[in-house]
């Protein structure tokens, strides 16, 4: 092959970068996907548990008017 000049080692490390950006943007997106969704689900519990306590209520109310 041969000994690499400045310009291959300058398109090698080029490249490296490009990959290494493109990776990290990769990363980041996922994160962000992942942190998307998490907060859905915590949001979905949060109404979940509203609903359950309203019902608890409810029910404590018919309990204590048929007594």
């Amino acid at each position: 092959m041969g000994v690499m000049d400045g310009w291959d080692v300058a398109l090698l490390v080029f490249a490296g970068f490009m990959a290494v950006l493109a990776l990290v943007r990769l990363m980041i997106r996922r994160r962000d996907q992942l942190i998307e969704r998490f907060q859905e689900e915590v949001n979905a519990e949060r109404e979940r548990r509203r609903e359950a306590a309203k019902n608890e209520q409810r029910q404590q109310q018919v309990m204590r008017r048929s007594a």
